[in-house]
């Protein structure tokens, strides 16, 4: 048995050694073959220069009617393909390997023979498309690709072929992987926000390329196609926007004191809130006029149930009268008015004067409000808390304009502030210091005789009264649920 396999192994050692062998001798030759020693040359025709390479290397070489010129080089020990890009890229030219052959062109023309730059590495790779056909894709990916690259797609196999440089490559496999995904059409019904309103906010998170968004605004509804996470992403945006709108019920009070001697520079409120325990002022804010009778604006909040002991303490400082009541709801973020006054009207007149013909005059009539205006917007907080940003405005008419057509014009005299302030919800606000100054005229007579043309002057007097008056507003703001008012904890 011995015998025998010593006799099979011997020779199969021989044939491994004589292989192994040969293939070193062949690879040496190779080498030796592509391996230039020393290539020494000063001013030679490009076309005597590749001839030598090709005699030293044994490969092929076809040289373009473009490439011109003399060269002058010194390279040792190197490798064919090296030496040739050497040369070529210090002249501006380029060279293609075809087996045994290369051929030597200008970079122009290789660029426009093969689509790329010379140098540059070119990759292959193959997609496989799970939905949809492979030629779906090509408008997308050749807005990707660079001026050479190349897309080939076979709707049969559902392969996309991409040759491109590797940056270029990767992008475009980024784009097939986000595309090449499925897709769910979505119809969200919205019940109190716009669907243009919140279409905004969709179209920043749909995916590119892929998702799609359109709206009708008669039933309200958004229709939805996108990837199943962009879907969810969606539903959460949609959520957050179509909330219900919180409302607010603003119930205000208006009070005029009208002020008597003692306290015409209006009503003391650092005082009234020292006597008052239940009334604390937030701060004071200059209303806007430079006269002194503007005072300051005095902003605090009172207790609910101290507001009788309140009105009781400022009818001690003048007549005190209850203008109006009103009660408003609005939304969240919703400006509300309240305007408690009259309108004034007043006459202008234009004249019309034709080329030919008597001239014209048109008289217009023109309303002006007057009195105490309201501006208020509540922004409700989630801990029940309220910004109001109030804006009271308090106007009179204090004299008369006369025009040259004998028009009457008002003359109009307006304080006006602007503040924020934050409460609890139920908490009152009070708001002082909106004064105003008016002259009162009264006219006393005897029935029937002062009324007599001429004679009834002797019947009758005038007389005119300085009147200064104070207004003070109480708001209560109170978050509504819908149809009930919030219960004040």
């Amino acid at each position: 048995m011995k015998k025998i396999l010593g006799s099979i192994v011997v020779p199969v050692i021989f044939l491994v050694f004589c292989y192994t062998t040969l293939f070193s001798l062949a690879k040496s030759f190779a080498d030796e073959i592509a391996l230039i020693d020393v290539l020494d040359i000063k001013d030679l025709d490009v076309l005597d220069v590749f001839k030598l390479i090709s005699q030293k290397s044994g490969l092929n070489i076809i040289v373009g009617q473009d490439v011109k010129g003399k060269i002058s080089v010194y390279l040792k020990k190197m490798n064919v393909e090296d030496v040739l890009k050497v040369i070529v890229e210090a002249h501006g030219w380029a060279y293609y390997k075809d087996g045994e052959t290369i051929q030597i062109m200008t970079d122009k023309n290789f660029e426009m023979k093969y689509g790329y730059k010379f140098g540059q590495e070119i990759a292959t790779v193959i997609k496989t498309v799970l939905l949809g056909k492979a030629t779906d894709f090509i408008p997308v990916l050749s807005q990707v690709k660079s001026s050479f690259g190349k897309i080939i797609a076979d709707d049969r196999s559902r392969q996309l072929i991409l040759m491109d440089i590797p940056l270029k490559i990767k992008e475009m496999e980024n784009i097939l992987n986000r595309m090449d995904v499925s897709v769910t059409t979505e119809v969200f019904a919205l019940n109190y926000a716009k669907v243009e309103d919140v279409s905004g906010q969709i179209t920043e998170v749909l995916t590119p390329g892929v998702g799609t968004m359109r709206f009708d605004k008669m039933s309200n509804k958004i229709i939805v196609s996108d990837t199943d996470e962009k879907i969810c992403k969606i539903a959460d945006i949609v959520k957050a926007f179509d909330e219900r709108y919180r409302q607010v019920l603003i119930e205000s009070k208006i009070v005029q004191i009208v002020l008597n001697k003692e306290h015409k520079m209006g009503v003391n409120w650092e005082v009234l809130a020292a006597q008052e325990h239940g009334l604390h002022l937030k701060g004071q804010f200059n209303i806007l006029s430079s006269s002194d009778k503007s005072g300051k604006l005095n902003i605090g909040t009172l207790s609910e149930d101290r507001y009788t002991a309140v009105i009781e303490t400022l009818e001690t400082l003048g007549d005190t009268n209850l203008l109006s009541s009103p009660r408003i709801a609005t939304l969240n973020n919703q400006e509300a008015k309240m305007t408690v006054g009259f309108t004034e009207p007043y006459v202008t007149s234009t004249t019309t004067t034709p080329s030919s013909g008597p001239a014209t005059t048109a008289e217009s009539v023109h309303f002006i409000d007057v009195g105490v205006k309201l501006y208020v917007t509540p922004t409700i907080h989630h801990d029940d808390f309220i910004t109001m940003k109030i804006r009271p405005e308090i106007s009179s008419v204090v004299d008369n304009l006369t025009t040259g057509t004998n028009n009457i014009i008002p003359i109009v005299e307006t304080s006006q502030a602007e503040t924020q302030v934050m409460v609890k919800n139920g908490v009152t606000i009070v708001i002082g210091g909106l004064i105003k100054q008016e002259q009162i005229k009264t006219t006393r007579k005897i029935p029937f005789l002062g009324s007599v043309p001429l004679v009834g002057v002797a019947f009758r007097s005038t007389y005119q009264k300085e009147v200064k008056t104070e207004i003070v507003i109480f708001l209560t703001p109170k978050i509504m649920t819908g149809d009930i008012v919030k219960n004040v904890q």
